[in-house]
């Protein structure tokens, strides 16, 4: 079932096993979802760089899911773009404001020094997308029709 799965989403995508439009729209979901959640918290909540991590993280995982069941293929590879192309520009955000010295050093919720969130919130990203898309893939097949 599966197989039979996987080898529909690739007919789907012209024979590519990545569906880039899917791999952009789960992107974009991501992105915009962790900017309204990450907007509200730092302006009304004022919590620190791990709340928002975390909400980018439980984002992944739906959008991850999105671009698989668009995708209509339990591809992983299409919810690790997804990951690399969030930790990307997130990283190029978070070292822009450094630089320009618009975030607080260090950043909010980290103590100086702290580098565990830099090796941790990758991992976790890579992790969150790439089962999502699996799991929105097996939706798909197993309800998508």
């Amino acid at each position: 079932m599966a197989q039979a799965a996987h080898n529909e989403g690739i007919r789907r995508n012209g024979g590519r096993d990545i569906a880039w439009r899917e791999v952009l729209a789960g992107y974009a979901f991501a992105l915009v979802g962790t900017a309204v959640a990450g907007g509200w918290g730092f302006a009304f909540g004022g919590q620190g760089m791990w709340w928002l991590a975390n909400w980018g993280l439980g984002l992944l995982v739906i959008a991850g899911a999105l671009a698989g069941y668009l995708a209509r293929s339990p591809e992983p590879l299409n919810g690790a773009y997804i990951a690399v192309l969030y930790f990307g520009t997130a990283t190029l955000a978070i070292f822009a404001g450094e630089f320009l010295e618009i975030l607080p050093d260090p950043l909010p919720g980290l103590p100086r020094g702290d580098s565990t969130f830099f090796f941790v919130w990758p991992l976790g990203q890579l992790v969150a997308a790439t089962l999502g898309s699996m799991f929105g893939g097996w939706l798909a097949a197993r309800y998508g029709g």
